[in-house]
């Protein structure tokens, strides 16, 4: 750290834009870390209404508050006024500082509009993301595939303002926890999250089909019925809807499921894949964007997006339980590597402008 404090604005908009999600669990976290710094003193802007189901005002006791005036459906597009001293402006979701003179720092998640949205939501969203990534001073890449993708859509921003800092996965929340009826479990696939679009959930449902004694599990909305017509077309039988689950729940059947599948054609850095290892179950994902570069050496890859190549994969984990166990023993291994203290520690030498570690695995 910095002899002196150091003045650091966090921007918390995503507080009113989402219930529930991966930037606002990010956010939160980085909240708390820069909050409980003894030579940092942290100003929170927050939206009028905040959204987001886990916010915790506790987070950030030690830190001065402004509530934002305007609903966050305006405000998410507008400059924020930073009129006090402050050395650092990191917004969580791509908005800009006034002062032009503050250091100026973005976190990119991913480029999913650009990628699949079409009309006035893509090109609105594109102009401010890009906007924002041209203003910073630093951009905060949360792979290095979405820093690949950042040169692809601003090919004239600076390379040396691109800096790569993994997430991390929460050992103290994902962990092994062998509990409840574990044959139950023994030979279900499991498929957590959302399942639209580039989700490929129809991978996962086609891949299961092509094994006969495997079941596929799903944690997440209820299925519509368009998916549950393919769900009883492909899988009579062999599927079950556990809906929106608890943390302690999702431990326990990540914990207890014979694999989990994440067949995403695209991502930005695929937390989840790290998640299901840390409690040691057996990944089996796709080979595209980020995710052979989370799950290292220690997951199994469908090398094209079809199914017979998620199936044999999981084919490749049923046929030998020793095998399956050197899986699940480098998942463990692997996801250890990946810590939020060093994310956050990461973070703060970027506001100080110091040099990073490359943590490439």
């Amino acid at each position: 750290m910095t002899s002196r404090n150091m003045a650091v604005t966090l921007d918390g908009i995503v507080f009113g834009l989402q219930t529930y999600g991966g930037i606002a669990n990010y956010w939160g976290r980085l909240v708390q870390h820069v909050a409980a710094l003894p030579n940092v003193n942290s100003h929170m802007v927050l939206p009028k209404r905040i959204q987001y189901a886990d916010y915790d005002a506790n987070w950030h006791l030690k830190s001065s508050t402004r509530k934002e005036i305007l609903p966050t459906s305006v405000s998410r597009y507008l400059d924020v006024r930073n009129d006090r001293r402050c050395d650092v402006f990191h917004s969580s979701y791509y908005r800009s500082p006034t002062n032009t003179s503050t250091r100026c720092v973005v976190t990119v998640h991913d480029f999913i509009y650009e990628r699949y949205r079409r009309g006035p939501a893509r090109w609105v969203h594109s102009w401010q993301k890009l906007r924002s990534i041209r203003r910073a001073d630093a951009v905060i890449c949360i792979s290095h595939a979405t820093r690949d993708d950042v040169l692809r859509y601003v090919p004239d921003v600076d390379p040396s303002r691109l800096h790569v800092v993994y997430h991390g996965v929460d050992q103290s929340t994902f962990f092994p926890i062998y509990a409840g009826n574990i044959a139950e479990m023994e030979n279900v696939v499991l498929y957590v999250g959302q399942r639209s679009g580039h989700k490929r959930f129809d991978l996962a449902v086609e891949a299961v089909a092509q094994c006969r004694d495997l079941s596929l599990g799903i944690v997440g909305p209820a299925p519509s019925r368009h998916e549950g017509e393919l769900l009883e077309s492909r899988l009579r039988g062999r599927w079950h809807s556990f809906g929106p689950v608890s943390i302690h729940r999702l431990r326990e059947l990540y914990s207890t499921a014979f694999a989990f599948i994440f067949p995403s054609d695209y991502e930005g850095f695929g937390l989840p894949i790290l998640e299901a290892m840390a409690c040691g179950c057996p990944v089996v994902a796709a080979h595209t964007s980020s995710l052979p570069e989370v799950g290292g050496q220690a997951a199994l890859y469908a090398r094209e997006q079809r199914p017979e190549m998620f199936a044999a994969a999981l084919t490749q984990l049923q046929i030998s339980v020793k095998s399956r166990q050197s899986v699940i023993d480098a998942g463990l291994q692997h996801a250890k590597r990946f810590s939020w203290d060093r994310t956050f520690n990461d973070t703060v030498a970027i506001y100080q402008g110091g040099p990073l570690v490359d943590h490439r695995v």
